[in-house]
């Protein structure tokens, strides 16, 4: 069982890909060691390292990942930043067979099949916190709409909480932001990421990012992070940034409250007196 006493609140990423070998993240151990640190350097004291799993392009079976992660966590223990909590979940694309083995989760089936391939549900979906969190992602370049209420609903039927991924990357939730309202109805909530805060003005991130912060339709802002290049853990400058533009209740409540809340319990994330300061 995992023990889910008071941690150390500081700043929370759900949304990460740090685990080394298994997908378009971290190359090595020596990468992922780098990201964590990073992260901790920033003042992240709750990470949640979601792996992909997407048919045809990232298909990595979680026992591979569990070894690999279960590696980080060793080290980690070893270090002055053993204070960091690490879960490991996965960032579930919305497919057909992710559809089959949600079925099967939900009906407790100990083995699917989908296309000749045996599944275990309860191996493959590794919710993380108290209230069984689940990363969705959908499409980045489709239109989609029919498929959010579809992976929503049985997500939530399968006594899961579905996390939108990034969100403000979905074109549907570009074109039509108000779509957002219709799946946090159906029992989602929505993951902005970092970089689509900080990016350049123009984009259709930053502005769709920056609506669904505005008008109080976000719910997490998590790094996305993969590597120590193009795509590294912006957490600090996010938090800042949100802080400055939106108020310190805004940013708290987007990068640690809500998560923590997720992860341990609401009396653990309203607990403002164990905050770790981030300094400007």
């Amino acid at each position: 069982m995992i023990d889910f006493g008071k941690p150390v609140i500081g700043l929370t990423d759900i949304h990460c890909h740090i685990v080394p070998f298994v997908d378009d993240g971290a190359e090595d151990y020596e990468e992922a060691q780098e990201l964590i640190r990073r992260e901790y350097s920033q003042g992240v004291r709750t990470l949640v390292m979601t792996v992909h799993l997407r048919k045809g392009m990232f298909d990595t079976p979680t026992s591979k990942a569990v070894k690999h992660f279960d590696e980080l966590k060793r080290w980690l223990a070893e270090t002055d930043m053993s204070d960091m909590e690490i879960f490991l979940s996965r960032e579930y694309y919305c497919d057909e067979r992710f559809e089959t083995l949600l079925e099967g989760y939900a009906n407790n089936s100990e083995e699917v099949f989908f296309d000749g391939e045996k599944l275990v549900p309860r191996d493959e979906i590794r919710p993380f916190g108290k209230q069984k969190c689940i990363l969705l992602e959908f499409s980045s370049s489709r239109m989609q709409d029919s498929e959010f209420e579809i992976f929503i609903k049985k997500a939530s039927q399968a006594g899961l909480t579905p996390i939108v991924a990034h969100a403000e990357r979905c074109p549907a939730v570009q074109d039509r932001p108000t779509i957002v309202y219709r799946m946090k109805e159906q029992g989602a909530l929505i993951q902005v990421n970092c970089e689509s805060l900080l990016s350049k003005t123009g984009t259709k991130e930053f502005q769709t990012a920056h609506g669904l912060v505005k008008h109080k339709l976000a719910d997490i802002v998590s790094s996305d992070c993969h590597n120590l290049k193009e795509r590294q853990p912006e957490v600090r400058k996010s938090y800042l940034f949100l802080k400055k533009k939106y108020g310190i209740s805004v940013a708290d409540e987007l990068m640690r409250e809500r998560a923590v809340s997720l992860i341990y319990g609401d009396e653990v994330g309203n607990c403002k007196e164990l905050f770790v300061n981030v300094k400007n």
